[in-house]
């Protein structure tokens, strides 16, 4: 769906790319007959992101707002606010550390040292230095979101951090993903006062597992050593 929207990856001479309007219709579609097929007490929510991080202009924040407006008035309930690509960008996408070791399995054999290279040349970059990094996006969003929820996933680590932007009403709600596959019950810890942090240490072993194929879980040990059930 991405690859519709962004000005970087759609291409197409068609209905279906070139103006902008052209590149949202696939989306307007989808959330159209969406909308129609639900039951009305069923909230409807689309992720958007918010910036591709690409060579040539993609998708950028003010290109993200227009689409989030023209969302709120197909009556989409919720919008989580994200960034990056996984084909151009993934670590913007889900900073932190980058997994050589277990990336390179997945490269032949003759191009392992060149891609270690590079990933070894990133692996500052794309550190994990602040909690909410979709946040400043979620709040331009917001201005045009009318009665639609939006909320920022990346990075929230701490409830404190969480609390405090709802608290300031930067958001109504943030969103997570990388710390539920190593704690599914952490809500609930959380709501429960049982925990302060998540465990989750974005060392992103969880994304290499699926450039092998392997199962989404956390591989914080290494993939010879995953956490138990």
């Amino acid at each position: 769906m991405n690859e519709f929207l962004s000005p970087y990856f759609n291409r197409r001479t068609d209905a279906w790319g070139g103006p902008e309007e052209n590149c949202f219709r696939l989306l307007k579609e989808i959330v159209t007959e969406t909308r129609r097929a639900l039951p009305s007490d069923m909230a409807l929510m689309v992720k958007l992101n918010s910036c591709d991080f690409t060579s040539r202009e993609g998708i950028t924040p003010p290109l993200a707002v227009r689409y989030a407006g023209s969302l709120a008035g197909l009556g989409v309930d919720a919008l989580e606010v994200s960034c990056g690509t996984s084909q151009t960008a993934p670590w913007n996408m889900c900073r932190g550390e980058i997994p050589v070791k277990e990336l390179l399995p997945r490269f032949p054999e003759a191009q392992r040292p060149a891609v270690e290279s590079t990933l070894l040349s990133y692996a500052d970059k794309f550190k994990l230095t602040s909690e909410g990094y979709n946040l400043e996006a979620a709040k331009m969003i917001r201005r045009v979101a009318g009665g639609m929820i939006v909320f920022p996933v990346g990075g929230w680590r701490t409830l404190r951090a969480m609390e405090d932007v709802v608290t300031r009403r930067d958001t109504e709600f943030v969103s997570l993903c990388r710390p539920l596959i190593r704690e599914p019950f952490l809500v609930k810890n959380f709501h429960e006062r049982k925990v302060q942090a998540a465990l989750c240490n974005n060392c992103n072993k969880c994304l290499a597992a699926l450039a092998n194929d392997m199962p989404v879980r956390c591989y914080v040990n290494g993939f010879a050593a995953p956490l138990p059930e």
